[in-house]
């Protein structure tokens, strides 16, 4: 990975100095360069260009490459639409699209919604699964992370926003950089959350560390001088900084310790570097011959490392005149390490023709979810949530894999189970609300009720007074339904409505599915008589079936083969045709099915809509698609040879799912024979 020059030079008019900074960049190849440029370009008159300009600058000193470095760029300009992703390179928009889903969450939604009360418990686990599940390269970390501490610094004048931007980074982010070893990220977004939070406090401890202030950094220097000397003599080279420690640390062990801000031992610190770890060893035993050492204030990380892979030797001392110090040691890549963290691993290695290195890419991927499994419980100043919110996320059991996570429009963060729709997350919001739905908008587009849902996917429920539960939606085949919450809501809902109600609505279900299959073309609706196939079914009396079918207890799908059974031709020797014969008689007749198809007009629906059909199986005679209104609305026609009814059932709830597809409409045709396999 090339490192670039981390400071844009700048204009006299304090703007960065685009070409002068793309000269400098001499290891940039020049595709790369035309790259940036290009981005560049995209975001000259932008109002997002100034916070876009200061990400990509982190991003830099983070040593984040290039394709990070301009996803951060131009992060803000495709976020507040003055740009589309579409106009970037494609690996750069695949990193903002994937930096954008994850900013449709909300970490701290934790039921302020009354309809979402009980899901408070569990908000932060849902947040932190849906990471997960969502980052698929390592660089939408970064940028999420560098996205945060930017929103932070540039967030003035809504003081409701920058106070949650500010708890969000407590509660979560920057505990999540510290998790992935970004201290720079860390450090920053907990000063300046603490800051917003707390400005008395903050204010406080800001005013004893400048008192002083040259006092201070006179005696710090003289103190690196002093072991400077001291390790020259032992023969040690090393190179020796002083560094102040931040304000949310010294605030934090003064409260966690119940000290004062004088007890405070690393307000100030030392540290050192040295070529190679023995020599850190060696270091610490100067350190302690010049100044004795605090029992209990020495921590080796290097021979323990910590979770996130931070090494370092950590010790506390008497001083010169008395005063405590820490000293840090460690080696020059120990410190590179410590300061970026993941962004110090993750360099993308590629082989002599600039491919990716997959296989390393992929075990990088495995550590950072392992990583990433994880929720540090944080005690807010002044708060138990962060308390509930680690007990909660240790209580729960169900692993990322088992689920998907979407966000509601607030941000709120459901779980469900896989194959679940927008008619399922409308009943696991609110019953009301699943009794009301009309349509769904997924990330602001409209889908059918029955479209599989994705993790990280904004999901919009509309709702309207007089909508009411349909009875297609218990239909397993349509699939607009598939938790065992949503389908029990349903059917309690039909429940309660007249037993006459239920009755009609079950032989209405009945005679339109048969008839719809054309199982028996000479017999009117009129003539259906369903007593006999009640009894096949096991049920007491006709009307007893109609209302289990009427209240979705009774499959319609389940009931063909049954009434197909009781209506084949008799056989010379059989009065009755058997349930396998009369499956043999079924794939011995075909029907000739239409279907339109409504939706939005596209590239590639009328292809998507084919495969779906060759898929299942089924015959396409002929296809036609046409743009009603280019570029708004389509309607793709088609003619089928369909012999299982079932099969026909499952396409045309896949086609349902497709993107774009509105609404599906099917029309019986005549028979068409297809001969006797027998």
């Amino acid at each position: 990975m090339a490192e670039f020059q981390v400071d844009l030079p700048r204009l006299a008019n304090g703007e960065p100095d685009i070409d002068i900074w793309l000269d400098e960049a001499s290891e940039m190849s020049a595709p790369s360069r035309k790259m940036a440029l290009e981005a560049f370009n995209l975001i000259a008159h932008c109002d997002s260009r100034k916070p876009g300009l200061e990400l990509f600058e982190t991003l830099l000193k983070l040593r984040m490459d290039i394709v990070t470095a301009l996803a951060g760029l131009t992060f803000f300009a495709v976020q507040r639409g003055h740009v589309h992703s579409r106009q970037l390179p494609k690996e750069v928009a695949g990193v903002v699209v994937a930096a954008l889903r994850l900013s449709a969450t909300n970490v701290l939604a934790l039921g302020d919604s009354p309809l979402l009360s009980s899901e408070s418990k569990s908000q932060a686990n849902n947040v932190r699964h849906m990471l997960v599940a969502l980052i698929d390269d390592p660089r939408v970390a970064v940028v999420k992370l560098a996205e945060r501490l930017v929103t932070l610094r540039n967030i003035e004048d809504d003081a409701d926003a920058r106070h949650a931007a500010a708890r969000e980074a407590m509660e979560f982010f920057a505990p999540l950089a510290g998790r992935l070893g970004i201290w720079q990220l860390k450090w920053a977004m907990e000063d300046l959350a603490f800051r917003y939070l707390y400005p008395d406090e903050y204010q406080d401890i800001a005013a004893k560390l400048d008192d002083r202030r040259e006092v201070r950094e006179r005696h710090i220097e003289a103190i690196r001088q002093d072991l400077e000397f001291h390790l020259s003599e032992a023969g040690i080279e090393a190179e020796v900084h002083g560094r102040a420690k931040h304000i949310y640390s010294i605030w934090s062990k003064m409260s966690q310790k119940a000290i004062a801000f004088s007890k405070v031992y690393d307000v100030h610190a030392l540290r050192v570097l040295v070529r190679d770890v023995d020599t850190c060893y060696r270091v610490i035993g100067t350190v302690h011959r010049a100044w004795p050492p605090i029992p209990g204030e020495i921590d080796d990380y290097i021979a323990n490392p910590k979770e996130n892979g931070y090494r370092s030797i950590h010790t506390a001392v008497i001083g010169p005149l008395g005063k405590t110090l820490e000293v840090q040691i460690r080696t020059p890549e120990m410190h590179e390490e410590s300061e970026l963290g993941l962004c110090a691993h993750w360099a993308y290695k590629s082989d002599a023709d600039g491919e990716t290195d997959h296989a390393l890419q992929s075990q990088k991927m495995d550590w950072l979810r392992s990583i990433l499994e994880w929720y540090e419980g944080r005690r807010r100043p002044g708060d138990g949530a962060s308390t509930q919110l680690s007990r909660a996320a240790a209580n729960n059991v169900f692993t990322a894999e088992e689920r998907i996570f979407v966000a509601t429009p607030q941000g709120h963060v459901l779980d469900l189970p896989p194959n679940a729709t927008p008619v399922d997350f409308a009943y696991r919001i609110h019953t009301e609300i699943g009794h009301r739905c009309r349509g769904a908008r997924i990330d602001g587009h409209e889908v059918p009720l029955n479209r599989r849902l994705v993790t990280g996917e904004r999901v919009e429920i509309e709702t309207g007074e007089d909508a009411e539960p349909m009875r297609a939606w218990l239909n397993p085949e349509l699939g607009y339904v598939n938790t065992s919450r949503a389908r029990s809501k349903i059917q309690s809902w039909f429940r309660t409505q007249l037993a006459e109600s239920n009755i009609f609505a079950g032989r209405a279900l009945l005679e339109e599915s048969l008839l719809a299959r054309d199982l028996d073309a000479n017999q009117e609706a009129s003539q259906m008589d369903f007593a006999e196939l009640a009894k096949r079914a096991g049920y007491a009396s006709e009307n007893e079936l109609l209302m289990a079918v009427g209240v979705g207890d009774q499959l319609v799908i389940d009931l063909v083969p049954l009434y197909f059974a009781g209506h084949a031709p008799a056989k010379s020797n059989q009065p009755e045709a058997s349930l396998a014969e009369a499956s043999l008689s079924e794939e011995s007749t075909a029907n000739l099915c239409a279907l339109k198809i409504c939706g939005r007009d596209r590239d590639g629906l009328l292809r998507d809509i084919t495969a779906v059909v060759a898929a299942s199986g089924i015959s396409v005679i002929a296809a036609h698609a046409r743009a009603d209104v280019p570029g708004e609305s389509a309607t793709v026609s088609m003619e089928l040879l369909v012999s299982d009814p079932a099969r026909l059932a499952k396409a045309v709830g896949d086609i349902g799912a497709i993107a774009g597809v509105a609404n599906v409409q099917q029309t019986p045709q005549r028979s068409a024979s297809l001969g006797n396999p027998r």
